[in-house]
């Protein structure tokens, strides 16, 4: 059942890269594969943290969101080809930028991810 769910939502989330990779076709730099990883290390990290401690919620569709979907929208590979592809046309100055912002990126968004969950959390059982 679990590999079911996670390629059912590896299907949805290969089709918002897709989406986006679109919206980004203009661009010779590699926008879109840097946007999606940010979005998609902020969702990972807020989704696990906050569906996980949710009493009621599926630990399978939790699988299926962060596995599934959000592992089909984010790339490494991508990332890195894109790294060496700007590297070989000797735009050395954008492949680093690149790297290191993609790396600074990712580690804001999943801190903030993180942060955004516990605060939901925390208003989530003020209410209750």
């Amino acid at each position: 059942m679990d590999e079911l769910l996670i390629g059912l939502f590896a299907i949805a989330g290969g089709m918002a890269r897709l989406g986006i990779d679109q919206l980004f076709a203009f661009s010779s730099l590699p926008v879109a594969t840097f946007m999606i990883n940010l979005v998609g290390s902020f969702l990972l990290a807020y989704s696990t943290n906050t569906l996980g401690q949710l009493i009621h919620f599926p630990a399978q569709l939790t699988l299926g969101i962060g596995t599934g979907f959000i592992g089909a929208f984010t790339t490494f590979s991508s990332y890195i080809l894109e790294i060496i592809q700007l590297w070989q046309a000797h735009a050395y100055f954008f492949a680093l930028g690149y790297a290191l912002l993609s790396l600074l990126g990712g580690f804001i968004g999943a801190y903030l991810g993180l942060h955004f969950s516990r605060v939901d959390l925390k208003q989530e059982a003020t209410k209750s």
